[in-house]
């Protein structure tokens, strides 16, 4: 992840794979991109927060320079305080709907995770899981041909 600098930087990623390579164990890396956000991108990913909802986090995002000209997020969610800044921007009761309010308050649990990912400094995500089954699939296939 281009983003990562501490546990899936790009050198920790290059280190584990010389070690795999020299000890002949099966290897890939995946580059995990930050997620360009829309004003559905909530709700696409997350159906129970509703289209309001992730309208009215989109527009927070926009409106507090979060997002960069590609809609990107430009602070990284997990550092010092920045979730919380940005929790205390979202979760203003006093800025949105009742409704709205409810829909994010059910959802506060899943938010720090969801925004890391769409940040791009998540070691795991399912964007490139289609690609890493279809690998596992291969080396298993090429495992069970040699054997026989």
């Amino acid at each position: 992840m281009s983003r990562d600098t501490e546990f899936a930087s790009e050198s920790r990623i290059n280190q584990s794979m010389k070690i795999f390579a020299k000890k002949k164990i099966p290897h890939i890396s995946f580059v995990i991109e930050p997620i360009s956000l829309t004003p559905t991108t909530f709700h696409d990913r997350i159906p129970t927060i509703t289209k309001d909802t992730s309208e009215y986090i989109f527009y927070c995002l926009q409106k507090n320079a979060w997002l960069d000209s590609e809609n990107n997020l430009k602070h990284n969610p997990r550092r010092k305080n920045t979730w919380q800044i940005l929790s205390s921007i979202v979760f203003n009761k006093t800025m949105t709907s009742t409704s709205i309010f409810e829909n994010l308050d059910k959802h506060k649990n899943v938010f720090p995770d969801f925004l890391n990912t769409i940040y791009g400094e998540h070691e795991i995500s399912f964007e490139r899981s289609f690609e890493a089954l279809q690998w596992h699939k291969q080396i298993y296939n090429n495992k069970i041909n040699s054997t026989m």
